[in-house]
């Protein structure tokens, strides 16, 4: 119940690192946000967290396969501009706006 209050308060962090320019940690507060609000959404144990248990759970309580793919390609490309030196922080605002919309997306459809 209350996986999207604390995906919330997590993205609001990622906010204020949105805000402060520190690329590193606005990624680490989204990747955060997005598998916890999962493990805690779906009831599952941190150590069963992975695209394909999330995948699998989402298929079975009804989720549209393409938000199944925007939260996998979500998950992705903020594991990438984490570790990647060279990724674009002027792409940080849209991200962080994408996120937002997908939790709310998965907050709809998960029965």
């Amino acid at each position: 119940r209350k996986a999207r209050k604390m995906a919330q308060r997590r993205l609001a962090e990622a906010k204020k690192f949105l805000d402060q320019k520190k690329k590193e940690d606005f990624y680490t507060e989204i990747s955060r946000a997005l598998w916890g609000y999962m493990g805690d959404k779906l009831s599952l144990a941190p150590s069963e967290l992975s695209i394909n248990a999330v995948r699998e759970s989402l298929t079975s309580r009804g989720v549209a396969e393409e938000t199944i793919g925007k939260l996998v390609s979500t998950i992705e490309r903020c594991e990438f501009a984490r570790f990647a030196p060279s990724s674009d922080s002027t792409m940080m605002d849209s991200f962080y706006n994408e996120t937002v919309e997908l939790v709310s997306t998965i907050e709809d459809e998960v029965r």
